[in-house]
C-alpha cells in the first residue's frame, strides 16, 4: 500500500510536469515548476497542519496532490488498525498509532481516497497535458 501510493504520487507529478513543459517554452517552465510546487507543499499538511490553515485557505488541501500522498503513506503505516509499537523508553507518546494519526488531524482520513483522488488527478493531468500539446502542435502548423 505505501508503495502504490508513493508509485500514484510521483506520477501525478511526471504529469504535471509535463503538462507544464507540453504548455510553456523552456525558459517560462523553468520558472513557473518551482513556484507552482511552493503551495502544493505548503498545504499538503506536511509543513502546516490541516487544523491550523485558515478555513478561507482550506480549500487548496484537496487540491495538492502531496496531500494525498502524504495522508495515503501515513494511513499505510499507521493506520488499518495497527497494533501498539514496541517502545524501549519508560514514556512514548506514540506507541498508540492511533495518537500519532489523531495528533496530524489524519484520524479520519481513507487510504481509498487518497488514492482514487491520485489516480483521478494523474489521469486528468495526462488528458489535459494531452490536449495542450495538441494545442501547441496545430499552433506551429
Amino acid at each position: 500500500m505505501f508503495v502504490a501510493i508513493c508509485v500514484l504520487t510521483s506520477l501525478v507529478a511526471q504529469s504535471l510536469g509535463l503538462l507544464i513543459s507540453a504548455g510553456m517554452s523552456v525558459e517560462t517552465g523553468v520558472f513557473i515548476g518551482p513556484v507552482s510546487t511552493i503551495p502544493i507543499i505548503l498545504f499538503s499538511g506536511y509543513f502546516v497542519h490541516f487544523d491550523v490553515i485558515p478555513r478561507y485557505l482550506q480549500w487548496l488541501t484537496y487540491v495538492s496532490y502531496v496531500r494525498y500522498g502524504f495522508e495515503g503513506s501515513m494511513i499505510a503505516v499507521y493506520g488499518m488498525n495497527r497494533g501498539m509499537l514496541d517502545c524501549s523508553e519508560e514514556y512514548c507518546h506514540y506507541q498508540d498509532p492511533k495518537k500519532f494519526l489523531e495528533d496530524m488531524a489524519m484520524d479520519k482520513a481513507e487510504y481509498w481516497i487518497d488514492a482514487t483522488a491520485l489516480f483521478g488527478l494523474f489521469v486528468g493531468l495526462r488528458f489535459l497535458g494531452y490536449f495542450v500539446l495538441r494545442w501547441k502542435m496545430a499552433e506551429a502548423r
